[in-house]
């Protein structure tokens, strides 16, 4: 078998899964497990660019078309261009969060990695209670703390705070969708609710059917909080996704519709999903957002520096 017939063969392989997943992503935007590619629209687009090269090499249009096609459709969904301010926004806080990765027990050098960021504001999820216990070490500059951290619990999340905390409500454990934890802060005397989220993730297949709940719950959760609004977490879900710009929508959240590919660190970046995000509402505003240096876990940090209009 020459070259040319294996390369035409593995052009039009490629071609049909970048037809399938699109189809599917297109078709059931708000199914969580048949709306699943959606997620990879990033990895979608690499490799209906990838795919395009043989494709034009060979001349073969049709397979050419289609990969041009959803290069173009993930393109417009990818790429949306950030509603910016025009305002200068005043510094107001910067908050860092991150998924420690419940099996991850190399506490000290999360607590190093976390510590060396000087945030204001530290939000942790899939906090064990070891996790728990090390990162009471933060609590001399952030003494401020709430969590929703139980024994033998995998999946505790932990707000630490140089301001004032008070709690507005929880969710945690298997059973309490969505696992969350809000709360209100006094930041220098300015009311700020902060919303942490870690909703379910889609590829526990059993659990799925639950995720469209856990976004909408989210929303009143949010549509609920009277003052100036920080929602964070890790969603499970990619930022261009249908559940994460309806829940944006209901919310009246909003945030620069940055890609910053957070998962998982052992891949190379550019393959990575966006699944860890931050949202403002109100006098608020994102002024900046990136991803901090891997720390142990799977997920990078995600560091936001929160300003004031």
């Amino acid at each position: 078998m020459n070259f040319t017939i294996v390369l035409l063969a593995l052009t039009y392989l490629l071609t049909g899964f970048l037809l399938a997943a699109s189809a599917l992503a297109i078709t059931f935007p708000r199914h969580p497990i048949l709306g699943m590619p959606q997620h990879w629209g990033l990895q979608l687009w690499w490799l209906a660019l990838l795919g395009a090269l043989p494709a034009l090499w060979l001349r073969e249009w049709v397979a050419f078309a289609i990969c041009a096609a959803v290069v173009a459709y993930w393109t417009r969904r990818l790429f949306r261009k950030k509603p910016g301010e025009d305002v200068e926004a005043a510094p107001l806080l910067r908050i860092v969060f991150a998924n420690l990765l419940h099996e991850n027990t190399d506490y000290a050098r999360g607590v190093a990695a976390i510590a060396a960021i000087a945030a204001d504001v530290v939000v942790l999820c899939e906090t064990t209670p070891g996790a728990r216990a090390a990162f009471r070490a933060l609590e001399a500059r952030l003494p401020h703390a709430l969590d929703t951290c139980v024994p033998e619990g995998l999946y505790g999340i932990t707000i630490l705070s140089r301001f004032p905390l008070r709690e507005r409500s929880r969710g945690f454990g298997e059973e309490a969708p969505p696992r969350h934890l809000a709360a209100d802060l006094d930041v220098a005397g300015m009311p700020v609710s902060l919303v942490a989220i870690h909703p379910t993730n889609p590829l526990r297949l059993s659990r799925a059917y639950r995720v469209p709940g856990e976004f909408a719950a989210v929303a009143a959760m949010c549509r609920a909080a009277e003052n100036d609004l920080i929602v964070i977490g890790d969603c499970n879900a990619a930022g261009w996704s249908q559940p994460l710009r309806a829940m944006e929508q209901a919310a009246g959240i909003a945030n620069d519709r940055g890609l910053r590919p957070s998962w998982p660190v052992w891949l190379p970046h550019p393959i990575r999903l966006p699944l860890d995000h931050v949202w403002v509402r109100g006098r608020l505003t994102l002024r900046r957002a990136r991803l901090g240096r891997p720390f142990g876990s799977d997920h990078l940090p995600l560091i936001a520096e929160i300003g004031r209009l």
